[in-house]
């Protein structure tokens, strides 16, 4: 079975939501097909509602054993913008319709901590990251992919 990789990505005032599925390993990751989800509504937690929606509607046709949400982190208190609020209300939605849908805990991983999570080191990770990136997949939903990869 396969494992799915998303992150939310701001978008001028609407957030995307990029997927990868990946198959196989942390060791010989496949890259199996991607996916992008737009939302339409203007207002952020409509915005979040939307996504999740479509989410929820995508999953319906996946086979996956796991998940994995690359999150955005903490930025310094001067740097929090409404982006960032928008933001972290997506990947919230796109949390909870993961573990509902999928019925396991998701994992969520920041890229800072990726190379040491996954026992590389950050040269490494980015050549794998790179390589499956190289199919056409979004580089930051391979990172939620492959830490869904390493928790299986």
């Amino acid at each position: 079975m396969s494992v799915l990789g998303v992150v939310v990505t701001p978008s001028g005032k609407q957030p995307r939501v990029y997927g990868v599925i990946l198959d196989g390993s942390l060791a010989e990751p496949t890259y199996v097909d991607r996916f992008e989800l737009r939302t339409s509504s203007t207002e952020p937690s409509e915005q979040a509602v939307d996504l999740a929606r479509h989410l929820s509607s995508k999953l319906a046709s996946l086979k996956l054993d796991g998940a994995g949400i690359r999150i955005a982190g903490t930025p310094p208190v001067a740097r929090r913008s409404k982006a960032s609020f928008v933001r972290a209300h997506c990947e919230g939605a796109m949390l909870f319709v993961l573990r509902e849908a999928l019925g396991i805990p998701v994992v969520t991983i920041e890229p800072v901590s990726a190379p040491r999570a996954f026992g590389m080191t950050k040269t490494n990770f980015e050549e794998l990251r790179d390589r499956i990136a190289s199919d056409g997949g979004n580089a930051d939903a391979i990172v939620g992919a492959l830490a869904a990869l390493a928790a299986r």
